[in-house]
């Protein structure tokens, strides 16, 4: 088992990134939870919703509020926003871009599922605007972890005309877009740097050995990306 990761996010206190395919099809949180007790992490300290590609966010922002989202029906979102410490979020991809972000020392920290549509319906920039609404402290920082890339996410013109023209190029009569080049742009509308953003070239597309791809294989198989922040409390009295 691999775990794509940015070593910013663990030196600002979180754990998370995107589990590669070693460890099999990650669609059950039961099949979650040897990847969170290999890490040392409750499993049932990680939150779960109904992915439907829209822009919607859940926040939470302390353990109350955590524990009454795990007693209700289970929500459809997109996103997570995390204000405590504790607890942590997972979110299911196959091709689509998990979107990490965090400001100094993880005091708001947030995960997407970022597939086209949600791109479309400007989730990446409502991610990033939420944190600064809540409050976030100093720079924030953000990872794209493994997603398909622009030499493999090829669409026909009325989902490219979707986008900015910048995320669109035409290659051999095919049309293809660049889901990094829109995401930063909506991130940096929002506010964040270009420069704290980084966007590692991992095509899941590309990539069968590490990474499952709906649009290579046309079949439902799922990777876990989560983002959690330790209790420093809990472990001191540990």
């Amino acid at each position: 088992m691999s775990i794509y990761t940015d070593n910013r996010m663990l030196a600002a206190g979180l754990i998370g990134g995107t589990v590669s395919r070693h460890q099999g099809d990650m669609k059950e949180p039961e099949a979650q939870k040897p990847v969170y007790q290999k890490l040392d992490i409750p499993p049932q300290r990680i939150l779960h919703f109904h992915q439907t590609h829209s822009d919607t966010l859940i926040s939470i922002s302390n353990t109350q509020q955590a524990i009454q989202f795990q007693q209700a029906p289970v929500p459809d979102a997109d996103g997570w926003l995390f204000s405590t410490e504790g607890w942590g979020g997972a979110i299911l991809t196959a091709d689509c871009v998990p979107l990490f972000l965090w400001d100094e020392n993880a005091h708001l920290f947030a995960l997407s599922h970022c597939g086209w549509k949600g791109v479309v319906k400007r989730l990446p920039f409502k991610t990033a605007q939420t944190l600064y609404k809540a409050g976030a402290r100093g720079r924030v920082q953000g990872w794209l972890g493994p997603h398909i890339q622009d030499c493999c996410f090829e669409v026909q013109a009325d989902v490219a005309n979707q986008f900015s023209a910048a995320s669109v190029r035409e290659k051999n009569g095919r049309i293809l877009v660049n889901l990094n080049i829109e995401i930063l742009h909506q991130l940096q509308e929002a506010g964040v740097e270009p420069t704290q953003v980084k966007t590692p070239y991992h095509c899941t597309c590309c990539d069968p050995e590490n990474f499952f791809s709906w649009r290579r294989d046309h079949v439902r198989t799922h990777l876990l990306s989560f983002i959690y922040k330790p209790d420093t409390l809990r472990e001191k009295q540990n």
